[in-house]
């Protein structure tokens, strides 16, 4: 009798974690993440940049970029990443002005070493990108355009999962959505062009 008890208390409980299972693998499984009306996008790196990278209580005040008026320095980065750690925006959200320089290149030809080699600076303003002035663009704009940033491991995979449907809906006008659509977390940033390799981007100093 305890026997029989036994086995239908483990049927119930393999049904339950089937239940569970199947449950969760629903919240990670579905149809593309997709803009309404248009192709499936992936999350792009300007959206929250800088939440993930900043601004730090040490940075000076911002600064207008259309102002800088010091000489240029032409850099064309053969790869990503460029070596570029931080960005901030200038006055009013326009323009990027780098913060933090990879202080190396670990073997020569390092990606991460190219601005260190080509002697970029912080506080410098970039001030064009593949020749188009950028120096009054919306600050996340260029951060989308440059696609340019170290991710440690989990906050790549937090982005990919948002990008691929896990349960985050920030949009609740009661339309019906398939779940991938549903739940993926997209951006107006999405539809930025981004830059091809080689990219020719030039420097101000202010």
């Amino acid at each position: 009798m305890a026997r029989s008890r036994t086995s239908a208390l483990s049927v119930a409980v393999a049904l339950g974690c089937t239940a569970v299972a199947y449950n969760l693998s629903a919240a990670f499984v579905g149809s593309s993440p997709q803009l309404r009306g248009g192709p499936a996008v992936a999350r792009g790196v300007g959206t929250d940049y800088l939440v993930r990278n900043g601004p730090k209580d040490a940075d000076p005040p911002a600064v207008d970029t259309s102002k800088a008026a010091g000489a240029t320095v032409d850099i064309e980065f053969k790869k990503r990443p460029f070596g570029i750690a931080r960005y901030v925006p200038g006055a009013g959200g326009k323009g990027a002005v780098v913060r933090d320089v990879t202080q190396k290149s670990r073997y020569p030809g390092d990606p991460q070493g190219q601005a260190f080699v080509a002697g970029v600076q912080p506080d410098w303003v970039l001030k064009s990108v593949n020749g188009q002035d950028v120096s009054g663009v919306d600050f996340f704009v260029i951060m989308q355009m440059l696609d340019d940033e170290v991710m440690d491991p989990v906050t790549a995979m937090s982005l990919n999962l948002k990008a691929s449907g896990v349960k985050t809906d920030l949009r609740n006008d009661g339309a019906e959505r398939t779940q991938g659509e549903k739940f993926a977390i997209t951006s107006d940033l999405d539809k930025v062009a981004v830059v091809d390799m080689p990219a020719k981007l030039v420097y101000q100093q202010m």
